[in-house]
């Protein structure tokens, strides 16, 4: 019990760093802990993210590196598996990588800042997230630039959800909202299940969510329904 209560202390710990250094961070360092058991719903997230992710093993070299990450790099995802964590680090900025590794197994997680290094000797200061075990086998790193403001980080409001959602899917997700089933939206909107099923697939694709409850609580998150 103890360690459960040290455990929820240190993630609330986490939560607030984060929550005062980069609300973009937070956001996807939820979405990414909430998955940590899902991996289906994990690798749609590292796919789909527009914040750079990437997969490394517990040899501390990258697996995969979506296409923000691999954009601010200015790699080819055959570079990153070539690479371990501390050749993309100035020189002597990770003195003892395999303690690092350590200490993200035993604790679970690290958040903090971080100083990234690139070939032409620039360097870019970040706030980053690291999930240990987000996958089988392998750790997840979210990160983005430090100095950059919000509005720089998030994309317009069409990129981030898709397209908008049509009259009839807000329709359709404002009944689930409400506890109304499949066959029921049918009913009261007079449309075959078949369509209420295939209103749903494209509400998920332009929230980016798994399944209804995640799709309503996106909405309700954005304001789209109430």
């Amino acid at each position: 019990m103890q360690g459960r209560e040290n455990s929820r202390g240190e993630r609330e710990h986490q939560i607030s760093f984060v929550t005062e250094q980069a609300p973009a961070l937070r956001s996807a360092m939820e979405r990414v802990f909430e998955a940590r058991h899902e991996p289906g719903r994990m690798r749609s997230l590292f796919d789909r993210n527009y914040l750079p992710m990437v997969l490394f093993d517990n040899d501390r070299c990258y697996q995969d590196a979506n296409r923000p990450a691999r954009l601010l790099f200015r790699k080819s995802l055959e570079e990153m598996r070539s690479l371990r964590l501390e050749d993309l680090a100035p020189p002597g900025a990770i003195p003892e990588p395999e303690h690092v590794l350590d200490h993200l197994l035993e604790q679970g997680f690290m958040t903090g800042r971080y100083v990234m290094g690139f070939e032409d000797g620039s360097r870019l200061p970040i706030v980053f997230y690291t999930l240990a075990e987000a996958l089988p086998g392998l750790n997840l790193s979210v990160f983005l630039p430090s100095e950059w403001s919000e509005q720089e980080l998030l994309p317009a409001a069409d990129d981030r959800h898709g397209k908008r959602l049509t009259d009839r899917e807000l329709q359709v997700l404002k009944l689930a909202a409400s506890g109304a089933s499949g066959p029921e939206i049918a009913r009261l909107l007079v449309i075959s299940p078949t369509t209420v099923k295939s209103h749903f697939e494209n509400v998920y694709r332009k929230l980016d969510a798994p399944d209804r409850a995640s799709a309503v609580a996106n909405a309700l998150r954005l304001g789209l329904i109430d």
